[in-house]
């Protein structure tokens, strides 16, 4: 529905305000209508489970360590899972030391069952978030863990005119640049007026990407057929 030129004419359009102030680069070295884009798409992906801002992947943990780094575009955590093997749950980085305290040490190997955030301690950098996956029993062989989490994928921009959210959820998404935008002009009533406007269509593309998910018409089917089937024995 829009690429990025498409997107920002729409702005200036509705806005009524083409004024260099709004649409040029400032000494910050983005103009501020490209702000207002990226602050609405940060907040689409962080209010809407999004099916296209998921990842699966895999990961080594190497035999006999317990520390994987957590993988740079990581938001969410969905699941993860031994490859071929067992499902690794999440717990309180308290709870693996509990487990290695109450007599299983940290050196004592077996299949992965669980799985904590860790920090190093370190000071965060751009390349290096300085946080870690740790898991518990410590592996003796290599381990390929499969790990599915969200992620922010590229927004709109003058090298990216084509995104997911520009082409499918562009009412959502203008609506959402609107209120960036009218927050910029200190245009309080139409501030008002565009944040209720995205809201509503906001909570109908979040019940969309839910249906989308969750609610598959074959696995009710299925479903609901293996609940007839077990009533009936």
């Amino acid at each position: 529905m829009f690429t990025y030129t498409t997107l920002v004419q729409a702005i200036q359009d509705w806005m009524e305000n083409d004024a260099a102030e709004f649409t040029a680069a400032t000494g910050s070295g983005i103009a501020p209508i490209d702000l207002c884009i990226q602050l609405a798409e940060q907040r689409m992906y962080k209010e809407i489970d999004f099916t296209s801002a998921q990842k699966t992947t895999t990961m080594t943990l190497t035999a006999d360590t317990n520390i994987v780094a957590v993988p740079q575009d990581l938001v969410v955590v969905r699941w993860m899972q031994v490859q071929k093997g067992d499902w690794v749950y999440e717990k309180d980085e308290s709870f693996i030391k509990e487990y290695w305290r109450s007599g299983t040490s940290a050196t004592q190997t077996d299949q992965p069952y669980y799985w904590a955030f860790t920090h190093d301690g370190s000071a965060y950098t751009s390349s290096d978030r300085q946080t870690n996956f740790i898991f518990a029993p410590t592996s003796s062989v290599d381990k390929t863990i499969e790990i599915s989490y969200n992620i922010r994928p590229a927004g709109l921009s003058s090298s990216n005119a084509n995104t997911y959210l520009g082409d499918y959820c562009g009412d959502t998404l203008l609506y959402a640049c609107l209120a960036e935008a009218a927050t910029f002009m200190k245009a309080d009533q139409e501030l008002a007026k565009y944040q209720q406007l995205y809201q509503r269509s906001a909570q109908v593309l979040a019940t969309e990407e839910q249906v989308r998910m969750r609610n598959s018409t074959l696995l009710q089917g299925e479903l609901n057929e293996l609940s007839r089937t077990r009533e009936n024995r």
